[in-house]
């Protein structure tokens, strides 16, 4: 269906830790076009809410949100509203 990409990392201000952040990307491929998303992932299966952000082709200029649950499950899915 698509690819995510999950990262975090540390702020470091002055040569010390002063906070954490984090977050996830997920392109979700659809009719040879591409739809991107954006949110703040902590971890677990519970629901995520993402940001539509744009894509390619007719999704160039997309918003929306999309709800992702029982994420990394058998059952897990997704619900997006797409606005162009």
């Amino acid at each position: 269906m698509g690819d995510t990409h999950v990262y975090s990392g540390t702020a470091i201000g002055d040569g010390r830790s002063v906070g954490r952040g984090g977050g996830s990307c997920q392109v979700i491929h659809v009719a040879g076009e591409d739809l991107t998303m954006q949110s703040l992932w902590s971890g677990g299966t519970s629901s995520l809410d993402m940001a539509i952000t744009g894509g390619t082709g007719v999704y160039r200029n997309a918003r929306g949100t999309a709800r992702s649950w029982d994420i990394a499950t058998p059952n897990e899915r997704l619900r997006a509203e797409i606005l162009r």
